[in-house]
């Protein structure tokens, strides 16, 4: 008969055994969460304007004597990101040197960041002048709106000409797309900052590269809604 006592207490210690561990285990599990939740909160804060500068390395886009589009691109785009962030807000370049990126990985780093915008800058190749943006097929409201604003501050520069907002892909059908404008998950646009063969956009651009740049930075701004401090 005292051996029926002896085998309930190791069953009750068998259970204050598994409390605990069960209790260990839950505690594991909550703090896991929690520090989950932190790490998200404080990653998913920070918010960035994603500038893209087109081409790169290998890859020099549209070429003019010994101007390459690639530099034009890269040139630009630091300008720009300077201006941004001299106000205060985070920058993602998909590159800051001379390397070749993939659109696919400049495209998937901009959406893992949850980048507020995605703005592409390039040089327009063939004959012609002037300045147009590129946006979906579709024409989504805030895409067009953030070229627009983007378009607007350009013009108050002073551009050879203002060739608009443009849709698709301009080598393709009306309902193709430049992958950037195609892939990003935020508010896009490709800006053809003047054809790299026209004396007239190049001086232009170098002559108003500063200029160029703070107008792109305050379209951004406008669209966004954020104070521009002067």
């Amino acid at each position: 008969m005292r051996s029926i006592p002896r085998r309930r207490r190791r069953f009750r210690g068998r259970i204050r055994i598994d409390r605990v561990i069960l209790a260990a285990v839950f505690l594991i599990l909550l703090l896991t969460f929690l520090i989950w939740g932190i790490v998200s909160l404080f990653s998913g804060s920070k918010q960035y304007i994603c500038l893209d500068a087109g081409h790169g390395g290998s890859d020099t886009g549209a070429v003019y004597g010994t101007r390459l589009e690639k530099e034009d691109n890269l040139a630009l785009a630091l300008a720009v990101e300077k201006e941004i962030e001299s106000q205060g807000v985070e920058v993602y370049m998909t590159r800051e040197t001379d390397e070749e990126v993939s659109l696919d990985q400049r495209v998937s780093a901009a959406n893992r960041r949850n980048c507020l915008v995605f703005v592409s800058l390039h040089r327009n190749s063939g004959s012609g002048n002037g300045t147009e943006i590129w946006v979906e097929h579709s024409a989504p409201e805030e895409d067009v709106q953030l070229a627009d604003s983007i378009l607007s501050q350009l013009d108050e520069v002073g551009l050879s000409s203002n060739r608009g907002i443009k849709t698709g892909y301009r080598d393709s059908g009306s309902e193709q797309d430049y992958y950037i404008n195609r892939a990003t998950e935020m508010p896009s646009c490709l800006v053809e900052m003047g054809f790299i063969g026209s004396e007239e956009d190049n001086s232009l651009l170098d002559e108003n590269l500063e200029e160029y740049a703070q107008a792109i930075a305050k379209g951004i701004f406008e669209y966004l809604d954020i104070p521009w401090k002067e």
